[in-house]
């Protein structure tokens, strides 16, 4: 709202002011990313500048007219710039590429300008495929630690600028340090701190302007108390012209086609890493500056209207463009939101170039090397110096040290090995790192069934049976994608099963994703288990469900039941540690699903004398049930408990198409004496599992026998007491 607040009390003719104010402020920052573009060429750098202009001009009219940021303002940044540096320094060795003749310096930028074309072509190719939204999913550590490796390889190339030195050819050149120049250093040195004492006390101010007018004013007062001292080199003379679509027309004579064979390769691995760095680069600023200003950008609009303004930004033999910070953060601040202000900075750039290259010519290098030096400290990443007060702060943590080793990493491959080798670094590590995440993430607990049992309530026979074994059914629940990264850390889990381990139930209701290495580890997993007698139950798995057609697709769980289904497979975690219960029973002799008991063994019926369950048993009637029936409905009226002694029922609730199963009981087990006690409605629905028999015992009957025998009628409502005490300390 803030932002949104600012714009509307500016008129169009302040808008367009700020964004011609903001070019103002920010061209000393377009001269020293040109000048560090070109800096191999040595005295030849300050084509770079004109490069820098055209970049900003032609480029930027079109992400001007074209982009859906909230202010669509392009340029070049210290990332693009070093690593377009790169080429530039390898085809400065090739002596071929004469840079000190006329013909020699426009081929050089004719290659230059086609691997920024190339760049534009990848990223309209990236944006019609869609893949601008997987800028968000980089890992930080390994986005950090490549801008920390650009900042230290930008204040590495200006060392011999802020010496008052020439410029190297190639960064890993070591300047002659017996010639430096204190005095050059000194104010590189003075530019960059009246920046940051500019941007801390007076936060309004242009900081880079003042910066470069401080710079520029100590040069001259040296220069003028010290005439025979070197300060360092100023620019020197531009050059002059229309910016114009014909960069690449020396790469049209067939003479040039040995030279196009031999640096080819480098030329189309620039163009990558510029389109995979710069478009990284320009979505994260976009997101940025959506929520500066409340808006919306369009990931797949902003690649093709970058991609467009590189395009165009080489054929006039620009720098690489990519969605400038630092002008969108400037122009948000002054409330100029919207096309007309990143208009007026691409006019207000092409009148400075037009009629302000000799006031240009006189800059000092060492006062943009000092400009450059605040840019690589801004560039160098906020949450790694964060990770590093928390260290020093104490903070041990493996996250944190896991974080601090990857950030380390990725930014010494960048500065020892190059870009190339640290974006091909960075891929690696951001798929290890998802490897690992998901590896880890995959394990959402491990119980046995003693912890886990299921809703279902036995007998007291069999409750004491199960009590002995559950502890050899070992419940497993997943989450998240079960595939080739992860399908390890599943198969080391199961090798830690106990030898007495005879069931064990695989939950994948939380599984989103199974690929094929997922689903042949499932398999051989039932393979192998069943070699050890471990019967493995896949439960959140059915025929007609994602998992179940999953599993199918890649050949395997063949069907085994008629409608495609598997006696191994299950509902729900409940449904598959009940049927291993039952399993547990049925081996130790006792055939849950044909079970009966007399009523003289249900709970209900503890410790009373053959006289007092006769008398019970006289109050009692019974009721038999075919699979299906309900025994009652939710809402009936609490008036009786039931005593089941033969089948199954279950307590039932929710009207959906999947009702949500509460408890099931099995023979000798009472059930509704909550409700019979309180005298409340029935909250849920009881339904027969299979045939059965139940004796029920109305309110009136109960209190009846309590009347008639009170020490019968104590003993009755002891024992439900005891089984409510059972039921309370179940595991839930």
């Amino acid at each position: 709202m803030g932002e949104r607040q600012k714009v509307g009390t500016l008129t169009q003719t302040g808008r367009t002011l700020s964004g011609a104010l903001v070019a103002l402020e920010t061209v000393a920052i377009v001269l020293t990313l040109g000048l560090l573009a070109f800096a191999p060429l040595g005295v030849y750098a300050p084509l770079g500048i004109a490069t820098a202009f055209a970049a900003v001009i032609a480029g930027g009219l079109v992400f001007a007219l074209l982009g859906s940021s909230a202010s669509p303002s392009a340029g070049p940044t210290s990332a693009t710039a070093l690593i377009l540096a790169g080429l530039v320094a390898q085809l400065a060795q090739d002596s071929r590429l004469d840079f000190h003749s006329a013909s020699g310096l426009a081929l050089l930028l004719a290659l230059t300008a086609s691997s920024v074309v190339l760049m534009g072509l990848f990223q309209i190719l990236m944006g019609l495929a869609g893949l601008g939204r997987l800028a968000r999913f980089v890992p930080q550590p390994v986005l950090a630690g490549f801008m920390n490796g650009v900042a230290l390889l930008i204040l590495i190339s200006q060392i011999p600028i802020l010496l008052g030195l020439p410029a190297v050819s190639r960064l890993t050149d070591l300047p002659d340090l017996s010639q430096a120049h204190p005095l050059a250093l000194m104010v590189g040195l003075a530019t960059a701190g009246m920046v940051w004492l500019v941007s801390w006390k007076w936060s309004r101010a242009s900081s880079t302007l003042a910066g470069l007018a401080g710079g520029c004013a100590l040069f001259a007062v040296l220069l003028a108390l010290f005439p025979g001292v070197h300060l360092g080199d100023v620019i020197g003379p531009l050059p002059q012209g229309l910016v114009r679509p014909d960069a690449l027309l020396p790469l049209a004579d067939s003479g040039v086609w040995s030279l196009l064979l031999d640096h080819g390769k480098a030329v189309f691995l620039t163009a990558a890493v510029l389109a995979v760095i710069g478009s990284l680069e320009s979505l994260l600023v976009a997101l940025a500056t959506d929520q500066h200003a409340s808006s919306q950008h369009d990931p797949r609009r902003e690649l093709l209207a970058l991609g467009a303004a590189n395009m165009v930004s080489g054929l006039c033999a620009g720098l690489p463009l990519v969605l400038s910070s630092t002008r969108c953060v400037m122009l948000l601040k002054k409330g100029a939101v919207g096309r007309g202000p990143a208009l007026a900075s691409v006019i207000a750039f092409l009148v400075i170039f037009a009629i302000g290259g000799p006031l240009l010519a006189l800059l000092p290098k060492v006062v943009l090397a000092g400009m450059m030096v605040t840019i690589a400290v801004a560039l160098s990443d906020r949450w790694t110096r964060q990770l590093l007060r928390q260290w020093l702060s104490g903070e041990r943590s493996t996250d944190l040290r896991h974080s601090l080793a990857v950030v380390a990493l990725v930014g010494l491959v960048t500065v020892v090995f190059g870009f190339f080798a640290a974006v091909a670094f960075g891929v690696l590590l951001a798929m290890l790192i998802f490897i690992s995440a998901m590896n880890s993430s995959l394990l959402r607990g491990r119980f046995t069934a003693l912890e886990r049992p299921s809703r279902r309530i036995y007998g007291s026979a069999q409750a004491r049976l199960l009590q002995a074994e559950r502890h050899r059914v070992v419940l497993i629940e997943l989450e998240g994608a079960l595939f080739f990264g992860s399908a390890e850390r599943l198969n080391t889990e199961v090798n830690t099963l106990a030898p007495d381990c005879r069931c064990l139930v695989l939950d994948l209701s939380r599984v989103s994703m199974i690929d094929a290495s997922g689903s042949m580890l499932l398999q051989q997993l039932s393979t192998q288990l069943e070699s050890r007698a471990v019967a493995l139950m896949l439960a959140g798995v059915s025929a007609d469900n994602a998992r179940g057609k999953r599993l199918r697709i890649f050949g395997c769980f063949p069907a085994s039941q008629p409608g495609g289904g598997r006696a191994d497979w299950w509902p729900d975690a409940d449904r598959a540690i009940e049927a291993a219960e039952q399993m547990l029973l049925a081996e130790a002799g006792i055939d849950a699903a044909e079970m009966a008991v007399d009523l003289a063994d249900a709970t209900l019926m503890r410790t009373l004398s053959a006289r007092q369950l006769a008398t019970v048993r006289a109050r009692m009637q019974t009721q038999n049930l075919r699979a299906g029936d309900y025994l009652f409905h939710q809402g009936d009226a609490g008036d009786r408990l039931f005593v089941l002694t033969r089948g199954s029922v279950s307590i039932i609730g929710g009207n959906g198409p999947v009702r949500q199963r509460f408890v099931s009981f099995s023979p000798g087990v009472m059930m509704g004496e909550i409700s019979m006690l309180d005298g409340a409605g029935r909250s849920a629905d009881a339904i027969a599992d299979t045939d059965a028999v139940v004796w029920t015992l109305t309110r009136e009957a109960f209190d009846a026998l309590i009347m008639s025998d009170p020490m019968l009628g104590e003993r009755l409502t002891r024992n439900i007491a005891i089984h409510l005490s059972e039921l309370l300390r179940r595991p839930k």
